[in-house]
């Protein structure tokens, strides 16, 4: 994964650039407040995306499916419209106002998730599910472009980590978010409410967790302002639309390649464990969805909220003593959580010592995709972080959503087979990527450095 001699170097910015660079940046305070309306937005993306997870054996049986179809549902489906709709948002928030962009995909995703709930077959769940991916393409390069917007550089590393706790109240609380729905939901059955009749358990459910993102859909559009770019290339070094995103992928393919495979394949464990972890826990030990989402949100809240905490304030610690990998660091530190402990937490016969290994994987859940962030917006100049965002949100659809649920489903029926194979499906998931991803950053490293000391002449 080497880098040519010759780094990518944008050209010097035109006076409108160096104009705008002297504007001060956005008061700390109302920065402070957009960014908590991203994370409220990346909370309701997340919840939106994974609340099937806990639905898995309800839908399974009421639409007569395989576990290899939820796999698609849970991953096919949705990055389907997510990879494809990625690079075309990215390039959007890089040329036009990422405020009414975002605002959009949150009212796109949240109206898709509600259409789940009026689903009757496979393939309606499934089309409902790619209109939560084309929603879903602008969270991260419209909030991850606002964000280099809003925050001075070396404040990014905590902006981007504060936001990515977002991302853990999502994956904390879909599953309390989806059991308290199944309640209410049975509750509405049994008071006869008329709207819920002739519905299912699950179908109500997602009605409760798509409604909210509406809400914050308008909240965002009537609190957040579009802020100046900066560190932008001349115009004169734009030219054709993808001509200055093709030089600086060819400069530094060595470290864009290392940054973001190695987060991918860490990110691949994620979606496997959301999409699978309540499943395992349902079928080999026992428990009750409603007693899931109990025990996973009062485990993991806390613990994911801390890792967010942790990995900026520590890209930062390191940024500080010199280390100009403190990005590959940190996903290096979730590779080995996910071999060490996930792998492990999978086979336990004991559901406590589960839940325990699983929460210190959740402690490092967001360091890979906060680590990612964090460092290609380091390496790379304004004009092209929505298409570079894009591009690893597009990795992430094709690869981690749609490989890492499919794989443990896929596992499931042809391998291990029986209620208890998920556990040595989701087990084989996990080391096989986390081996991977850390052989990447190894192999990687330099040539993430020599970009990272290039980009400083800029």
């Amino acid at each position: 994964m080497s880098s040519p001699s010759v780094a990518f170097e944008p050209a010097r910015p035109s006076a409108e650039s160096e104009i705008e660079a002297q504007k001060p940046w956005p008061r700390p305070t109302y920065a402070w407040c957009v960014l908590a309306i991203l994370l409220t937005a990346y909370a309701f993306a997340i919840l939106d995306r994974t609340a099937i997870s806990l639905l898995v054996d309800p839908i399974k049986q009421d639409l007569k499916i395989s576990n290899s179809q939820i796999g698609l549902l849970q991953g096919a489906a949705f990055a389907l419209c997510y990879t494809t709709f990625g690079l075309p948002l990215g390039y959007l928030s890089d040329r036009w106002k990422r405020r009414p962009l975002l605002a959009i995909g949150i009212a796109v995703w949240s109206a898709a998730t509600i259409a789940c709930g009026l689903a009757r077959s496979f393939g309606m769940l499934f089309l409902a599910r790619v209109g939560v991916g084309v929603g879903e393409a602008s969270i991260t390069p419209a909030a991850g472009s606002l964000i280099a917007d809003y925050f001075p550089p070396e404040q990014r590393p905590k902006a981007y980590s504060i936001w990515m706790m977002g991302g853990s109240l999502g994956n904390s609380l879909s599953p309390l978010f989806a059991a308290m729905a199944i309640l209410l939901a049975d509750h509405l059955h049994r008071t006869g409410a008329a709207w819920a009749v002739d519905m299912k358990t699950w179908q109500i459910a997602f009605f409760l967790v798509g409604a909210p993102g509406l809400v914050v859909a308008l909240v965002f559009w009537l609190v957040v302002a579009e802020p100046v770019r900066r560190q932008r290339m001349a115009a004169s070094a734009q030219g054709f639309p993808l001509a200055p995103l093709w030089a600086a992928l060819t400069a530094q393919r060595g470290a864009y390649a290392t940054l973001i495979s190695a987060a991918v394949l860490n990110v691949t464990c994620i979606y496997a464990s959301i999409g699978w972890m309540p499943t395992l826990f349902v079928r080999v030990h026992q428990w009750s969805p409603v007693k899931i989402g109990a025990a996973f949100s009062l485990v993991n809240i806390p613990v994911a909220l801390c890792g967010a905490l942790v990995a900026g304030w520590a890209m930062s610690w390191l940024a500080r003593r010199g280390r100009r990998d403190a990005p590959l660091t940190m996903v290096l530190g979730h590779a080995c959580a996910i071999l060490l402990c996930g792998t492990v937490a999978c086979l336990s016969p004991w559901p406590t010592l589960t839940l325990a290994l699983n929460a210190v994987t959740a402690l490092t859940s967001t360091w890979s995709y906060a680590a990612a962030m964090t460092g290609l917006n380091q390496i790379t100049p304004n004009e092209l972080r929505g298409q570079i965002a894009a591009i690893f949100t597009l990795c992430t659809g094709l690869f981690s959503m749609t490989v890492g649920s499919f794989a443990v489903g896929f596992l499931s029926d042809v391998v291990f087979r029986g209620p208890g194979g998920v556990a040595p499906s989701l087990a084989c998931v996990f080391a096989v990527c986390a081996v991977g991803s850390i052989a990447v950053l190894l192999a990687g490293r330099h040539s993430y450095r020599r970009a990272e000391r290039a980009a400083q002449t800029w």
